[in-house]
């Protein structure tokens, strides 16, 4: 890997913040630091889309993300970031999750990286940025440009980002680059009071990374954090639009497997045997009565059987067994318990009225909480969210049934989760990333998506979004105590 190439450091960020924390009541000082920040983030771009399409390139599974951690060591410390802590979310449920396909021995992953930007003490903001891709076999449309083809598509087959993880990585890269250059000198230290902890975290994609960290001390560690910010790019808002609300953000969720057992035997014969496929069938109709009957109307919910699986390839038999596998969500934790709990009625009773039985069920070993932005945090929050967002206000947005693992952190932390809208290449539209080298290809498919693209236009605005609520939020607790 050639050593990334960033701008030269504006002396204007470093004044502009000296100013900011010298006298904060200056409206002048306040615009300044805004105008500043953005103009300095726009420079950042073709670095930004460098590091993301070399992250692209180089997808990895949860906890398996050892090149990632690799390539974020290597590019902070080419930034002269040193003080890197390694070895953050274990795979202490390694039978529960993915072990690693490409080793003989799979060394439990611990993939994670902290750095703290700073003076070392208080007050403390957390940035944090998702690492781990997705089992998807890519097939994202290629540039015309035969040498940007190459760089732009994974190089590992089966193996894709397309959650936008690469982008939060890049991003937060970008902040990581902004921030680290108010180093003034040794003596005087940084330009800012307190300390940005910077977290890469792997195994969002169900694996609850987050959770992992937080259990090993991401959030009591000396100085702990006062706020946690996030950010997930969102393909259905147009690019440069931020998403935000106050309340739950993200569903809760859970998965699940179901193993129905019933008595196989000749499909010309089936009084002679008890079929399993007729009473998972039962299971898989009746469930979706745990939102319409069974949850209170101005709830939400979801149930979703995504897989179906019995016999063994022969169209005349009969399989002993079927499994049901699938998702169940809801906007409340009390919501999702019930939903668990409906569930597991429901199968061992549609299971019976067939002659079968609910042989075993299971569910995640770490089921996700609702994602929630703090009430109190969401004035301050907002306010900033609408000083980077195109046309200067944020988008109010509904919840979503998607699930994210930073909700773990957020329970320990006053926390803001942010959609970072990238939608803005249509088939028939291609926006200013064409111009940048961005690739001409439609960007407002959606996550998960086997051709999902990013507007990489919007990298800027999330290292943007990064800097401004890192600053401002130490100079609010600054002010408060």
């Amino acid at each position: 890997m050639s050593q990334i190439s960033w701008p030269s450091h504006e002396s204007s960020f470093l004044s502009a913040v000296q100013s900011f924390f010298a006298n904060p009541t200056d409206d002048n000082n306040d615009d300044n630091l805004q105008t500043t920040i953005r103009n300095y983030a726009s420079r950042l771009l073709p670095t930004l889309i460098s590091i993301r399409r070399l992250l692209h390139r180089h997808p990895e599974l949860m906890y398996q993300e050892r090149i990632t951690g690799q390539i974020l060591q290597r590019i902070l410390q080419d930034m002269g970031i040193t003080d890197i802590s390694i070895g953050w979310a274990k795979n202490i449920h390694s039978k529960f999750y993915n072990q690693s396909d490409d080793d003989e021995e799979y060394d439990g992953g611990g993939y994670g990286l902290v750095i703290d930007i700073g003076s070392g003490e208080g007050p403390c903001v957390l940035l944090r940025a998702d690492m781990d891709a997705l089992p998807i076999v890519e097939e994202t449309p290629l540039p015309p440009d035969v040498t940007a083809s190459v760089q732009f598509r994974s190089h590992h087959h089966g193996k894709m980002h397309a959650c936008g993880h690469d982008a939060h990585m890049t991003m937060l890269l970008g902040a990581v680059y902004m921030i680290h250059s108010l180093k003034q000198d040794e003596k005087l230290g940084y330009a800012f009071p307190g300390t940005v902890r910077i977290i890469f975290q792997p195994a969002e994609e169900g694996g609850a990374g987050a959770k992992r960290m937080s259990e090993e001390g991401v959030l009591t560690r000396h100085p702990a954090p006062s706020y946690a910010f996030a950010m997930h790019v969102w393909p259905t808002l147009k690019s440069g639009e931020i998403g935000f609300r106050s309340g739950p953000m993200l569903g809760a969720a859970d998965s699940f497997t179901l193993e129905i057992e019933g008595v196989g035997g000749h499909a010309a014969f089936p009084h002679l045997v008890v079929d399993p496929i007729v009473a998972a069938s039962s299971i898989v109709l009746n469930a979706q009565t745990l939102v319409s009957r069974n949850l209170n109307p101005l709830e939400s919910g979801v149930v979703s059987i995504t897989q179906f699986d019995a016999g063994d390839g022969a169209h005349n038999v009969i399989p002993a067994k079927a499994v049901l596998r699938g998702t169940i969500r809801s906007l409340s934790d009390e919501g999702l318990t019930m939903l668990r709990e409906g569930l597991i009625n429901i199968a061992t009773n549609a299971a019976a009225a067939q002659g079968c039985s609910l042989k075993s069920y299971t569910f995640s070993r770490d089921h996700y909480p609702v994602t929630m932005n703090d009430d109190k945090l969401y004035p301050f929050a907002a306010k900033v969210a609408s000083m980077v967002a195109i046309g200067g206000e944020v988008t109010k947005v509904d919840p979503t049934m998607g699930a994210e693992d930073f909700a773990f952190l957020a329970q320990g932390v006053p926390a803001a989760f942010f959609f970072l809208g990238q939608g803005g290449q249509g088939e028939e539209n291609c926006v200013g990333a064409c111009k940048s080298g961005a690739a001409r290809v439609p960007t407002n498919l959606g996550l998960h998506h086997p051709e999902f693209n990013l507007d990489e236009t919007i990298l800027p605005r999330g290292v943007e979004l990064f800097v401004n609520l890192a600053l401002r939020a130490l100079h609010d607790l600054k002010n408060s105590k």
